[in-house]
């Protein structure tokens, strides 16, 4: 099944390369793709529209798609980490009246790589990149994050593009599908518009109302919430986790996302079926934090971290 697959990804990738596209105006003006002189067919129109959406054409630009198989384009020249074993799927470009708009690069990571968002949070932040403001308002977000369709974290080096977005795919049974989005200017012109590295007009989100981090699963591994919450001077979050991995690996891959959000390890210890740890958390007050893990049977994990003020 996945030969059959990768056989029809290249073949529609074939047929992308040629396509140049075509302005949805009446005077039918066709832009080639890589520099490929256009080729005919209802293929060719299909493959255009469904890469270079219409409502691009709103605002009276010329857009122009180009792609690069198993490759990056060569200019502009864009920042993307590849942990150990990736394989660069390809990427695209696309263009506003002659000028790079957005970038797209598509990646298959081993799914022994770990943590991908974590990886391109530390690389990133080498080559100049920090996290998007939080625009959570102020309301609790930390905790065990269960696992939407794809984990996506964005990244700015300031209010004003270019801004990064980086989305990962785990399906069972195969590589993490890596995707890196780069705005290169505002895809979004209208007056008063903002993105996601400005501050939104408003008061400023609120702090001190949630001590835990969030925490994502690692790949392999289907994690649901089952619980939590908590008050001024405690607060925790439990899940559930459904994976052969043991409890003191899971206890490792959630308290490296623990450091990498401040806090700092005590102790740990493991006890048959359970590894556990406890960690001094940032910021004022004596925060101290406890992350456990319990093997209940089978697959099953019993997930559990905990965040209290000590008086």
């Amino acid at each position: 099944m996945r030969n059959v697959a990768f056989v029809i990804g290249s073949l529609v990738l074939a047929v992308v390369v040629i396509a140049g596209y075509q302005q949805l105006r009446p005077t039918g003006q066709r832009v080639a793709s890589s520099g490929t002189a256009p080729q005919g067919g209802d293929t060719t129109e299909l493959a255009s529209r469904l890469l270079l959406p219409s409502y691009l054409t709103g605002d009276g630009a010329k857009y122009e798609l180009r792609m690069y198989p198993g490759a990056l384009p060569p200019d502009p020249k864009v920042d993307l980490p590849q942990p150990a074993g990736t394989r660069l799927v390809g990427a695209t470009l696309r263009l506003r009246n002659d000028a790079p708009a957005s970038l797209d690069a598509v990646m298959d990571v081993p799914a022994s790589a770990g943590d991908v968002p974590a990886f391109f949070e530390r690389e990133l932040a080498k080559l100049g990149w920090s996290p998007a403001p939080n625009r959570g308002g102020g309301s609790p977000s930390g905790g065990f994050v269960s696992a939407p369709i794809g984990t996506g974290r964005a990244f700015c080096k300031g209010e004003a593009p270019p801004w990064y977005t980086v989305t990962v795919f785990t399906p069972v049974g195969a590589p993490q599908d890596v995707r890196a989005h780069i705005d290169l200017i505002n895809p979004n012109p209208f007056p008063g518009a903002f993105g996601p590295c400005s501050q939104p007009p408003g008061p400023p989100p609120m702090n001190g109302l949630n001590k835990l981090p969030p925490l994502r699963a690692p790949a392999g591994v289907v994690m649901r919430t089952s619980g939590g919450g908590g008050g001024n001077d405690r607060q925790s979050s439990e899940a559930t986790a459904t994976s052969k991995t043991s409890a003191v690996d899971l206890e490792t891959a959630f308290a490296q996302q623990l450091v990498a959000a401040g806090w700092s390890r005590i102790s740990g210890a493991t006890s048959g079926p359970i590894a556990l740890s406890t960690w001094k958390l940032p910021g004022d007050g004596d925060w101290r934090g406890l992350l456990l893990v319990n093997e209940i049977g089978g697959e099953t994990r019993s997930l559990l971290v905990q965040a209290q003020l000590v008086q």
